[in-house]
């Protein structure tokens, strides 16, 4: 089972391959997009995630996993159909 988007912590952005320092940024500024994001919705959540590219291309694979399946952790596919998801381009701007 995963963590909620809230439970998440820095010593998880770092087991997922950030280094401490980049952990502490990361922490903050997802807990300030998801803080800012009124709606309690994963779709909406991950929405803002996304609107303000939280995660970049160069991220390890298991943070764009860890924070993904952290917002959609309490989501019920049988009622609300597949979550909505994001690929993230290889381009850097």
């Amino acid at each position: 089972m995963w963590k909620s988007i809230g439970e998440l912590s820095c010593d998880d952005y770092v087991k997922a391959g950030l280094t401490l320092e980049d952990a502490k940024e990361f922490d903050k500024l997802v807990s300030d997009v998801i803080t800012k994001a009124i709606e309690t919705d994963p779709r909406d959540q991950w929405k803002a995630l996304v609107d303000e590219s939280v995660l970049k291309p160069w991220h390890p694979h298991p943070l764009h996993q860890l924070l993904y399946y952290s917002v959609y952790s309490n989501w019920d596919s049988s009622v609300h159909g597949p979550p909505l998801y994001w690929f993230p381009s290889l381009c850097v701007s």
